[in-house]
């Protein structure tokens, strides 16, 4: 008989590491597969036009803008015997930070550009912030501004980040748009991180309103605890991927009542000394 009661808590202790296993398995399976891209690009730029890569490479929320490298590919019609260019090939992005136009001399060999774009969002709905570049347009011109033949692939080198050009076709030379938003297993992270920080104060309340209730004895020691999950949030909170500035969405939903409980935590322990302490 008792060994009968104490089967039933090893089977709940086994059934709780089984399942810590499997979503510690199913975290880094679904991280693998949101990093895996096979996808081969066997496009050619036209005979006598320019096809244009444009590779988003950062999301600047603070500054409302994206970064990017162009990377350009001309013809063989405008390139010598050498791979050098035979007139001058001029890129016009927009919506540009800088306002000045990608030039390549003839004689020279195109190649690979940083860029800057604006795009609109805001930092403080983080983590569910969007951010938009509208009417993008990428143009390749010759000689006295004429337009040459422009295709655009947009491609993106960002972790934790869905890239997508919207609106119109981009490899038609119309304007278009491009959004950049996080990823699936990027917002899950991120809201792991906002739970971690509810758990806390969940925690200190239960061990406060046991111990002022008498039902457990009253233990100096745990005051340093609670100091030290006070003292805790904010360094958890500085490491939200990002880096929201203080007083954003996250910080009015989460954070502040965090250390609201952690602070009513600390003062009902204190009472509980109070009664308690000799």
């Amino acid at each position: 008989m008792a060994q009968t009661g104490k089967r039933p808590t090893w089977l709940r202790g086994l059934a709780i590491v089984v399942g810590l296993l499997i979503v510690y398995i199913a975290v880094l399976v679904a991280y693998a597969a949101g990093n895996t891209d096979d996808d081969a690009d066997s496009r050619e730029p036209s005979a006598n036009g320019v096809l244009i890569y444009l590779d988003v490479d950062a999301v600047n929320g603070a500054d409302f803008s994206v970064g990017g490298h162009v990377s350009v590919y001309p013809g063989p019609d405008l390139l010598d015997a050498r791979g050098d260019l035979k007139e001058d090939l001029i890129i016009d992005v927009s919506p540009m930070v800088s306002t000045s136009a990608l030039e390549f001399s003839s004689g020279s060999r195109p190649g690979t550009v940083p860029v800057t774009l604006y795009s609109d969002g805001d930092i403080r709905h983080w983590p569910f912030d969007t951010y938009t570049s509208e009417s993008v347009a990428v143009q390749a011109y010759g000689p006295n501004d004429a337009e040459l033949p422009t295709e655009v692939a947009i491609t993106d080198s960002l972790i934790g980040w869905d890239v997508e050009a919207g609106d119109t076709d981009p490899t038609e030379g119309q304007v278009f748009s491009i959004t950049s938003s996080r990823t699936a297993g990027s917002l899950t992270f991120d809201l792991a991180l906002c739970v971690m920080l509810i758990i806390l104060p969940i925690c200190t309340l239960f061990v406060s309103i046991q111990t002022v209730r008498r039902r457990k004895a009253f233990q100096p020691p745990m005051v340093t605890w609670f100091a030290v999950m006070l003292f805790a949030v904010l360094p958890l909170r500085n490491i939200f991927p990002g880096a929201p500035p203080f007083g954003s969405w996250v910080d009015y939903s989460v954070v502040l009542w965090v250390l609201g409980g952690l602070v009513a935590s600390l003062a009902l322990y204190v009472v509980a000394w109070w009664k308690q302490a000799p």
